[in-house]
């Protein structure tokens, strides 16, 4: 996860010809690019990047398995620095990740399994060899354990005050973080139910 900690830098520009392929990705609905750089600005699509997380997370539930790279696969740093720091969007990005997780889990598993909140020894750092500190891995779940005991979906308010004390790097590690302990809470209970 070192990689949320470097500094990006000044962006090259990309050829005509590859800055063309770029922009008709983008405008692409079935294309995951979310991102396209216009000199020193990016144009980001917030909605897309959350679709490209959604269906990530999907992939996982499909088949434990499949390789996931956060960087190549849900949203790029650039982009997840975007949206938290300059659109503010870190709440909106820990909820939908929440909320999607309990829609897919809910899906396919059984009720009692999806409900039941990560145990306080719960520790993703001894599952995955994640630089997290204890103050991320304990709100991160805290927002998985609330959204998992909550009938209803979470909003960005709900969990607003817990992100307040994180920065932007801290914010970016916590959506990573909610991300693999979906995969974790999916892979137990596949392992429990036999569901593949």
């Amino acid at each position: 996860m070192s990689w949320f900690r470097r500094k990006p830098g000044k962006p090259t520009e990309p050829a005509p010809d590859e800055q063309a392929q770029q922009a008709s990705e983008f405008v692409d609905p079935y294309h995951r690019r979310a991102s396209l750089r216009d000199g020193d600005r990016l144009i980001i699509q917030p909605g897309k990047v959350l679709d490209n997380i959604t269906e990530a997370m999907e992939r996982v539930d499909l088949d434990i398995n499949t390789e996931v790279s956060i960087e190549d696969d849900v949203v790029a740093v650039d982009e997840l620095m975007s949206l938290i720091q300059d659109l503010r969007l870190g709440p909106t990005l820990a909820v939908h990740v929440v909320n999607t997780a309990m829609r897919i889990m809910s899906a396919r598993y059984p009720a009692e399994l999806v409900r039941t909140p990560l145990p306080p020894e719960y520790d993703l750092r001894t599952i995955l060899a994640l630089d997290i500190t204890d103050q991320q891995h304990t709100i991160a779940k805290a927002i998985f354990n609330q959204r998992t005991t909550s009938a209803t979906d979470l909003t960005e308010q709900d969990i607003a005050g817990r992100l307040e004390p994180l920065t932007v790097p801290d914010q970016m590690e916590l959506f990573v973080t909610l991300f693999y302990m979906y995969g974790t809470k999916v892979g137990a209970m596949k392992h429990r139910t036999g569901i593949a």
